[in-house]
């Protein structure tokens, strides 16, 4: 894995969560993400860094409903996802999340997204999520994990 010098993922997830999450930037959106998947980065020390410069709760809900979409992607290791799913402790103890209220079968013009819906927002990554696809294929990650070794 490359080494990634200074906070890119607060920094990324800074420049994201101030617009919704539909209108992201797709490079720090990117950037966020391969900080999360590829990177050797404290996130508790990332994310540390991001709450001591936010304390709007939507920004804070963007930013937990980011790390924990990122686990979603099957290119995040194990070992990756329990560290993000440690971090969101520290975002659901600044922001309370929600409980996610199970509508039953949704229309397929009304479809949401239950994630974003369960961090308490009413936007969620939508299409924006396309711009992540050539950055978690099995040749990317190969690349990405080789550099490393």
């Amino acid at each position: 894995m490359k080494p990634i010098n200074g906070p890119v993922l607060s920094d990324a997830l800074d420049m994201l969560v101030k617009s919704p999450l539909n209108q992201a930037d797709d490079s720090a959106l990117v950037c966020a993400a391969k900080a999360v998947w590829y990177s050797d980065t404290s996130l508790v020390g990332e994310v540390k860094a991001f709450l001591e410069v936010h304390s709007s709760e939507v920004e804070l809900r963007r930013a937990g409903y980011l790390l924990e979409r990122f686990t979603r992607f099957s290119c995040a290791t194990d070992s990756r996802v329990v560290e993000v799913l440690k971090v969101l402790e520290l975002f659901q103890a600044a922001a309370s999340k929600q409980e996610v209220k199970r509508q039953g079968t949704v229309a397929l013009g009304s479809r949401r997204d239950e994630l974003a819906v369960s961090w308490g927002l009413s936007e969620g990554l939508g299409l924006k999520a396309q711009a992540l696809m050539p950055f978690q294929t099995r040749h990317y990650e190969a690349e990405q994990r080789s550099v490393s070794a």
